[in-house]
């Protein structure tokens, strides 16, 4: 089982739990984390929101109500008031049993690093608010979790920020230095990659295939960015054909709704 974030950059092809096993178990809760690990996936991915009263929670939307059976605003609700909410309430799995009453709830961070001492996890800093990236750096502090976490955000200043506080934590590039490799490619730049990679800081290309029409992950931008040491995540795949069509591009890593299905396709590549 890998134990320290570093490893997960040399993968071959790594298989990550998008929101855990969230194909079987409500998103973002305890048995979807814990069934992801016993499946074998090298890391689990998560989001991270802060609450009105400062505390971290792991969901994915800034409302509850595709989930729970209350549509609160997270950034405006307590911990209190969120954890009252059945996390599972809305979910269906495919063998179409309900997880309604089964006492999930909406997990703090503090919780996933103590019942998860030795998990690697992707953390997706979902907040605007600069104060996210303190809150979480203290988080993993408290817990000594610096080395087993990847860091991201769509938020340029969120992630810009928590670089500053936490220079060692391996990080994710942002929507907006995605955009300049890309167009860095697209002139003719892609030999610049190592230089782009040393001035962003971002230690990992995590993308879709796909943003509209333009196709973002190509054979030639993965070896580009091979070459600076720079993996290629791509988000998110639900196909077996899909995945080792990705791996076969160059792509490093697959996150997935379907670990199970994507852990057996990607077996041979994995050694």
């Amino acid at each position: 089982m890998i134990s320290r974030a570093s490893e997960i950059l040399s993968l071959p092809a790594g298989v990550f739990a998008h929101r855990g096993n969230s194909i079987d178990y409500p998103e973002n809760t305890l048995p979807a984390f814990r069934s992801a690990f016993e499946l074998g996936c090298d890391m689990v991915e998560t989001d991270l929101h802060l609450t009105a009263d400062g505390e971290l929670v792991l969901w994915h939307d800034e409302r509850t109500g595709r989930n729970a059976e209350q549509d609160l605003v997270i950034r405006d609700s307590t911990l209190a008031e969120l954890r009252s909410l059945d996390a599972g309430f809305q979910f269906r799995p495919e063998q179409g049993f309900s997880f309604r009453g089964m006492g999930l709830y909406i997990m703090t961070i503090d919780e996933l690093f103590e019942e998860f001492p030795a998990g690697v996890f992707n953390i997706d800093l979902k907040s605007e608010d600069l104060r996210i990236a303190e809150a979480y750096a203290a988080a993993l502090s408290r817990h000594r979790a610096w080395e087993r976490t990847i860091t991201g955000s769509f938020h340029h200043r969120v992630i810009t920020r928590f670089r500053r506080i936490a220079p060692a934590c391996i990080t994710s590039m942002s929507p907006r230095e995605v955009r300049s490799a890309l167009i860095g490619r697209k002139i003719g730049l892609g030999f610049a990659a190592p230089v782009q990679a040393a001035l962003i800081r971002g230690k990992v290309f995590q993308v879709p295939e796909y943003h509209g029409r333009l196709q973002v992950v190509t054979r030639e931008l993965a070896a580009d960015w091979a070459k600076a040491g720079v993996p290629i995540q791509v988000w998110t795949v639900n196909e077996a054909e899909e995945a080792k069509r990705l791996i076969e591009l160059g792509v490093r890593g697959i996150f997935t709704d379907r670990p199970r299905e994507i852990l057996a396709a990607l077996k041979s590549y994995r050694g």
